[in-house]
Parts: C-alpha cells; structure tokens; sequence
C-alpha cells in the first residue's frame, strides 16, 4: 500500500529523489495558472521519470474560483476547460486518480442544492469523457455540512467513473453530522481518503492525532472495508511536517 503526499507539479522533479526513499507516490496539484501554461513534452517526460524512480502519482486539479455545478455557464464552461486538460494530464502521467472539488458551498448557492446538482451533472458527464479507463474521477469533500449534495451526485453517476475521496480535516472542520452519515452511505464509492487534523477554527492540515478528528472511528470504520483498494493522501501545508504526517499515516495504517 502506497501513501501518496501532496506535491505542486514545480516542485515534483526536485522531490523525486526524496519520494522515492521514502517509497511514498505523489498527488502532483496543478494550480489555475499552470493548468493554460503547461507543456504536453515536458508532462511526458515527468511521467518517464516518475515510472524510471518507480513513483506513483496521482493529480490533484485546480480549484480556486471554479465551479463545476455554478450557475453562470461561462464559469462552468471554463471549469470544464481546465478540469479536462487536468485528467489529459493525468492519463499522460499514467495517475492512478484525478481529485476534484465538487464546488458547492450553500451560502453561494443560497441553500438551492438541486442548481448546483443540475451544473454538475452537465459537468461531469462531459469531463468523465476525457479519463481514459484507469484514470479514476474523484471528488472530495471540501465545505459539505452534510454528505446530502455528494450522495445526489454520486447516486446520478451510480455506474460510472465518479468516486469520492474522504477528507478528514474538512470534514472536522465543516461537518454538522456524525461521521458514519457520511462513511456509511459512501463506502461503496470511497476510493481515495485525505487524512490530516485540525481543532476545528482553521484548515490547517496537522499531522494525524494533532488535532481532534475521531480517527479510532475511521480507523474501526476501515477494518470493516477493503483498505487495499484506496488511496491514502496526506497534504502537509509546511515542509516541517511531511515527515510527521507521512509517519503518523503509516502508524495509523498499521
């Protein structure tokens, strides 16, 4: 089992030394600018050397000030855009997975859920189109309340290539409901996780156990699963604590 650690694409190639002595893969976030800049030639020869360090990655797209279920249709049309030209790269880099916001905020959207379930569908029924087989679509959870909006979309794309990816820390920090409304409903589609804490006033992506996300819950939750099959992230927001929290996941793992 591979734990993946969040990595900018810029920063990837001075890292894969490092990542391949920890043995870990790389969630490589592609920001809103890279995204119109990026060169196919050099995203090929970054997938060659990842297989030559025998890395595995997957790619975290951009989100800041997109919306894929936004009621203005140019911004879901430039969301679209850039969401597709992510999972090209991504099926370039052979990723495991592509993780996506899902966008919903309910002050933004004034609580009307099915506006934004209506954007996504027309959304992601377009963008799954551009992932070849092995690439899985996967939308986590960001400023979700209740997994309410999610089980919607996901109960739509019930068949296909939408998957959910389990944040612990947003979860603590905006979650209104206990965390079995979210795990149990959604375990069919839970292919990824991002583990980090918090103390609920700040995103702050701490190390496993530095904050107060029931994690003795999550973990009873995992031995009742397949853990094999998913996909562990940790996504530290200072170099001080990647090794921290790449340790920490492999205690809580064990």
């Amino acid at each position: 089992m591979h734990i993946f650690v969040n990595v900018p694409y810029r920063m990837v190639e001075k890292n894969l030394e490092r990542a391949s002595s920890l043995s870990i893969g790389l969630e490589i976030y592609i920001d809103n600018h890279l995204i119109e800049e990026i060169d196919t030639g050099h995203v090929k020869e970054l997938g060659k050397k990842l297989r030559d360090f025998n890395i595995p990655c997957t790619v975290h797209a951009p989100f800041m000030d997109l919306s894929p279920g936004g009621y203005d249709r140019l911004v879901r049309r430039i969301t679209r855009e850039k969401l597709k030209k992510t999972i090209e790269i991504g099926n370039i880099l052979e990723a495991k997975a592509c993780v996506c916001h899902p966008g919903y905020d309910k002050w933004r959207f004034d609580g009307n859920e099915q506006l934004w379930l209506d954007g996504s569908i027309e959304t992601w029924s377009e963008v799954l189109g551009a992932a070849n087989r092995d690439l899985l679509v996967i939308i986590e959870n960001i400023f979700e309340e209740t997994p309410e909006t999610l089980i919607a979309l996901f109960d739509y794309f019930r068949e296909k290539n939408l998957w959910f990816c389990f944040d612990s820390g947003h979860f603590n920090l905006f979650s209104k409901t206990p965390l079995d409304d979210w795990l149990i409903p959604l375990k069919e589609k839970i292919k990824e996780m991002h583990l980090h804490d918090n103390n609920r006033t700040f995103d702050d992506h701490l190390p496993i156990g530095s904050g107060s996300f029931p994690f003795r819950e999550l973990k009873a939750f995992l031995e009742q699963i397949r853990m094999k099959e998913i996909i562990f992230t940790v996504e530290p927001h200072s170099e001080a604590t990647v090794v921290e929290s790449i340790k920490r996941l492999k205690e809580f793992l064990s």
